[in-house]
């Protein structure tokens, strides 16, 4: 449950950088607040059941949960906190991404919306290839990241305006959205 509404903010992501109207930004907000509070359900549970006498193995498993939904949590903070912010800045500002621009942010949040299905497949099946494909992937991000930056640079250096009057966000948002792959890939 927790994973799903957090990969549902992730999701909406582009939604609110799309949109003029501070209003989706707040709702991704409101999500975030029913997802600390499932966190905190979560943490409080696990810590009670922790007094009693586990195994092993059940003890491995409550810390696995413990680490990924703390993982959560800060990914929906990074989106509430971090993203909604850039949101509300570019509408303050009214800037508008290059169409370039726009579409390498759309296949860099589709790839880290892909990588959280896969996270929450790999903590459900703890299915060891697929936790490496994971693994991998962060360092593909990071390339990707690199890339997308470039070509944001590039954008600038032929004076296209929109990427000069966009370039503190769309770097920012390039880098949170690569934070949330680093925390689905922890």
């Amino acid at each position: 449950e927790l994973g799903n509404r957090v990969a549902d903010m992730l999701k909406r992501v582009p939604d609110a950088f799309d949109s003029t109207d501070v209003r989706v930004a707040r709702d991704i907000e409101n999500m975030d607040d029913a997802v600390d509070r499932l966190f905190e359900s979560i943490r409080d549970y696990l810590v009670k059941v922790s007094r009693a006498e586990m195994s092993g193995e059940e003890s491995r498993r409550a810390m696995e949960i413990m680490a990924f939904t703390t993982n959560l949590e800060h990914i929906g903070d990074i989106i509430d906190k971090n993203l909604m912010e850039l949101v509300a800045k570019k509408i303050r500002k009214g800037a508008v991404f290059s169409p370039e621009g726009a579409a390498e942010i759309r296949q860099f949040h589709a790839r880290i919306v892909d990588n959280m299905a896969l996270a929450l497949n790999v903590f459900a099946t703890r299915d060891v290839g697929l936790a490496r494909r994971l693994i991998e992937e962060k360092s593909n991000i990071r390339a990707a990241e690199r890339d997308a930056a470039d070509s944001h640079y590039e954008r600038m250096r032929a004076g296209r305006v929109e990427s000069i009057e966009t370039s503190s966000i769309h770097l920012d948002l390039l880098r949170d959205l690569k934070r949330i792959n680093g925390h689905l890939a922890a």
